[in-house]
């Protein structure tokens, strides 16, 4: 028994401060920014809050209680700018975008979003074709558990603190901190942005990356079902705000003319066009895709409005805002966010095939550019 006792002893007293002092390493470090740590020289560049994003968002909004919420999935997070004077009225604002979500995960942060702040004016909703697939499960760090809660919960405090894989993302965030190498990075209003600002590739290979995804098995169109199920979450969503008079402004995602193509040769067009319609009989929608002055820009290796084919710049982020709001309206190209409605959107989407038979036609490189990565 004496032998019991001095081995209990010795493994506790060795055990317990080296558990303590991995928990201080980690809650100084703070590598996820979920404990509201202090930003130091060594901890600077959050680096893996990129890959930890539903974790911390959802925290962040319990922090900062914000009254305009920006979501969407990543063109959201990498797009808008909740510092835009569009949102002054709605102080503080939050990015609240998600990375490759459905669109049951963006009403579940914003059902969030509203128990953290009831009083919440302004939802910018940016809405994407992939989010409302069937086949668009949630990703392994979707958590309802963290959701509609002042603080984590139990077991992600022990994994920001005790886990072996908090303290790989210390190590690694005072290590990219120190050689100041980062990729992506957020902003404490939630906001996305390219450290350096530029992208890993050059962006004619962004492009190719991206598009090429369309065409991959593990990739989102593969497999298209138009679900039921994520309409209804935005049904949802629409109702709460109409009841609770929260202005909700939702928008169909600017991504560039080549994308649209590697969505039309994956053979989702109708598909399509029959989400924008079912869409505006759920409400009011601004639409920015389709052939136009911005989307259209040629693929170069430097450019004005997009990162790949799928995400836009702030520039572009910027102009949605103003169109949104009616904010310097003169700014905004004439053919760049229709109002849809069910009134006109059968005459909008005439037009879309209109634009893009006269872009191909003019852009034969680009459709080459597109034909060329489909197996």
């Amino acid at each position: 028994m004496k032998t019991y006792r001095r081995f209990n002893r010795a493994f506790f007293g060795l055990t317990i401060p080296g558990l303590l002092a991995v928990g201080l390493f980690n809650v100084g470090v703070d590598p996820y920014g979920v404990m509201n740590s202090p930003q130091w020289r060594l901890n600077r560049l959050r680096t893996e809050q990129f890959n930890h994003v539903r974790l911390f968002k959802a925290t962040s909004v319990t922090r900062i209680a914000p009254k305009t919420v920006l979501l969407g999935s990543s063109r959201t997070d990498l797009g808008l700018d909740p510092k835009h004077p569009a949102l002054a009225e709605g102080k503080p604002a939050y990015n609240l975008g998600l990375v490759g979500p459905n669109m049951y995960e963006v009403k579940r942060y914003f059902d969030h979003a509203l128990a953290i702040q009831p009083e919440l004016q302004t939802v910018v909703l940016g809405v994407d074709f992939f989010m409302f697939n069937e086949y668009k499960t949630h990703p392994a760090d979707f958590e309802e558990a963290r959701l509609e809660r002042e603080t984590l919960t139990p077991q992600e405090l022990l994994n920001v603190t005790l886990s072996l894989g908090a303290t790989r993302s210390s190590l690694g965030t005072i290590k990219n901190s120190w050689r100041s190498q980062a990729n992506f990075l957020y902003h404490d209003n939630g906001f996305r942005y390219v450290h350096n600002n530029e992208p890993d590739n050059p962006l004619p290979q962004e492009f190719k990356n991206m598009i090429h995804g369309f065409f991959r098995e593990e990739g989102y169109y593969p497999q298209f079902k138009l679900s039921q199920g994520f309409l209804n979450d935005l049904r949802e969503l629409v109702a709460i705000c109409q009841s609770r008079n929260i202005d909700l402004k939702i928008f169909i995602s600017p991504s560039h003319a080549t994308q649209w193509e590697a969505l039309r040769m994956a053979g989702h067009w109708e598909e399509f066009e029959q989400w924008k319609r079912e869409l505006v009989a759920i409400a009011p929608v601004w639409d920015f895709s389709g052939y136009h002055s911005i989307s259209t820009e040629p693929i170069s290796e430097k450019m004005t409005y997009y990162w790949d084919s799928s995400h836009y710049r702030q520039e572009v982020g910027n102009l949605i805002l103003n169109r949104l709001f009616d904010y310097e309206p003169a700014s905004v190209p004439p053919d760049f966010g229709p109002l849809l409605t069910p009134e006109n959107v059968e005459e909008h989407l005439v037009e879309i095939r209109r634009d893009r038979e006269s872009w191909a036609n003019a852009n034969a490189e680009a459709i080459a550019f597109v034909e060329e990565l489909k197996p």
